[in-house]
């Protein structure tokens, strides 16, 4: 029997994907060291096996306000429980790696927490806690990569292979996952391809529904160069609160899946619209997801599952540098798969923002031998995308209302690079379809409608504040109890809900602030605002405020950060760093709270 080495569970808590990414990428790697490994959402893990692991690495993300992710918050909840004796874990060995934002206050706060909780109930460390931060340059793999590679130091030290046992080479060949096999398609005469459900459809569970399109209009001036849209959506009815948020399941663009199945068959690479692609696990711990167990068409999974868009990762090249015929295809794949190769990757894939389909085109000859199993392993599944919810309830409970910055730019690659679900929303009419469910947010606003609440929301930041003044204004007579700090570039050209803003302003329901940082006469953003209505900003602080932040995550947090904590030494005479601790606690009891995209 061939050697196998311990078995390993590689558990995750993903919200957007990027930590079930970067667990897979260490399953997959461990198959060099002959690990017996497995990987799966932490609600999914099974916490009676704890008693017959031997290792376990964790890798989660941290959400909103330092919360745990969706798919990790059962097992979170087991782990809290004080009745868990302090020596349940005392044969485990572990490892954590978080990923999170340095923007947020509680950068990598899951992380942190899960490697704190795991010790106190007496499992051992293999190394210290990695931190990976999405505000570097080269993203989470900066810290994930070096991490990874001490990761196996580690584990081979604790369960080194037999002399005669040697690791797999890096460029070992990949097995898929799952046997795909394709088959006519049996539609019945009378049902047209486009009348097949969704491939989601047995799946959905009832807090998901298609909305109608009541209305996709733009909010952005004609001449201006972004495009903004309130998408007016009907409900049926679903409740939900300020804060809350919409998770939109996407599809393709019509234009991206044409690009793709061209290169495809222009490539030789023969696969129908109609076919039926049957898909079956090799192993039990790699089971098929629900939604493809009765065989979708490849037209569906073009549509509605494979990511076209996508920005390939390392083991991408990997698996192609196995399947090209072309000697300098190979090499450079596995340049480009290496640790060593991060910046030339970084420099072809994510600065440009290559998506999987332009890869596709430029590795020709490994494309022309793709097989339906490999298309799964390097096509990576479209994530639901989250917005807030820019309406209130309370005003009209059949209606949700959205603001959507389409997501269109230029990078040194000719093609526009485009947003797929901004731009799928923004070609929706009216009386189109959309696939959607509401959740809970990560703003938890006050109660009391009598403490003042402060909200900074440049741009589409606006959106959640939008649905808390909407919510409440009929019952605030205080306009100071009810502060925004609006930022755009021009006042006629993107200031978005405008009409709606100033009236309500106008009727004292409200105080707006609006920084427009292009002006000809008055150039500012949101945080030099903030230092110039200190005197109202302090009033506010001193009466037991709410301050709430929204919008683009790269400086304007830790910008609009800074001008608070200067408003509190100025006008609120604190020492520097008394006006630190200030915002600090603040942060700490949940009052500054920061929900960036």
């Amino acid at each position: 029997m061939p050697f196998q080495n311990t078995k390993i569970s590689i558990l995750f808590g993903s919200q957007t994907g990027n930590a079930q990414d970067v667990a897979e990428q260490i399953w997959r790697e461990s198959k060099r060291f002959y690990f017996q490994s497995r990987v799966k959402p932490l609600d999914d893990y099974n916490v009676a096996e704890f008693a017959e692991e031997r290792c376990v690495i964790f890798v989660c993300s941290t959400t909103g306000q330092g919360e745990e992710p969706e798919n990790m918050r059962t097992f979170w909840k087991f782990m809290l429980k004080r009745s868990l004796p302090s020596n349940l874990l005392c044969h485990l060995k572990f490892a954590v790696l978080g990923l999170g934002d340095s923007s947020y206050a509680k950068f990598n706060f899951v992380a942190k927490r899960l490697h704190k909780r795991v010790m106190q109930l007496g499992a051992q460390p293999l190394l210290p806690v990695g931190l990976g931060d999405d505000q570097h340059d080269l993203g989470y793999d900066a810290v994930a990569d070096p991490w990874i590679e001490n990761l196996w130091e580690k584990l081979l030290d604790e369960y080194p292979l037999p002399c005669d046992i040697k690791p797999l080479p890096k460029n070992q060949p990949i097995i898929p996952r799952w046997t795909v096999k394709k088959e006519l398609s049996f539609l019945k005469p009378n049902l047209e391809l486009n009348q097949v459900p969704s491939i989601f459809y047995s799946t959905r569970k009832n807090q998901e529904f298609d909305g109608l399109v009541l209305e996709n209009r733009k909010q952005t001036a004609e001449t201006h160069f972004q495009d903004v849209r309130l998408l007016r959506l009907q409900t049926d009815g679903r409740v939900y609160h300020p804060g809350d948020v919409a998770v939109i399941r996407p599809k393709n663009l019509a234009w991206k899946i044409e690009e793709f199945k061209a290169i495809l068959k222009e490539n030789n690479v023969d696969i129908c619209d109609d076919t039926i692609l049957k898909i079956t696990p090799k192993n039990p711990n790699d089971p098929v997801p629900e939604h493809l167990g009765d065989g979708p068409t490849f037209k569906q999974l073009c549509e509605e599952y494979f990511d076209l868009f996508s920005i390939p990762r390392r083991h991408v090249f990997q698996i192609l540098s196995q399947i090209t015929d072309s000697e300098l295809e190979r090499e450079k794949c596995l340049e480009l798969a290496s640790a060593e190769g991060k910046e030339d990757m970084y420099n072809y894939t994510n600065r440009p923002k290559r998506n999987i389909v332009e890869v596709l085109a430029d590795f020709r000859n490994a494309t022309k031998n793709l097989t339906p199993d490999v298309l799964f392993e390097i096509l990576p599944p479209i994530k639901p995308r989250e917005f807030s919810i820019a309406s209130s309830y309370k005003k009209n409970k059949d209606v949700i209302e959205l603001l959507v910055a389409v997501v269109r730019f230029k990078t040194k690659l000719m093609k526009e690079r485009v947003g797929l679900c901004s731009n799928y929303l923004a070609g929706l009419k009216k009386g189109d379809s959309v696939t959607f469910w509401v959740k809970k947010g990560t703003f938890q606003f006050p109660q009391q409608l009598d403490l003042p609440v402060i909200m900074v929301g440049p741009g589409t930041g606006v959106a959640p504040f939008r649905s808390y003044i909407l919510e409440i204004s009929d019952k605030n007579d205080s306009p100071e109890n009810l502060i925004l700090f609006y930022g755009c570039r021009y006042y006629d050209k993107d200031f978005l809900c405008r009409e709606e803003i100033e009236e309500l302003s106008s009727q004292r329901k409200i105080t707006v602030i609006v920084a427009f940082s292009r002006s000809s006469t008055n150039r500012a953003y949101v945080q030099d605002k903030i230092r110039e209505r200190g005197d109202l900003v302090w009033d506010a602080l001193n009466r037991n405020a709410y301050i709430f932040l929204a919008g683009n995550p790269k400086k304007m947090p830790q910008q609009v950060r800074e001008a608070f904590i200067d408003v509190c030494v100025k006008n609120g005479g604190l020492t520097r760093p008394d006006a630190v601790k200030f915002i600090e606690n603040m942060e700490k009891r949940n009052k500054y709270q920061t929900e960036c995209w």
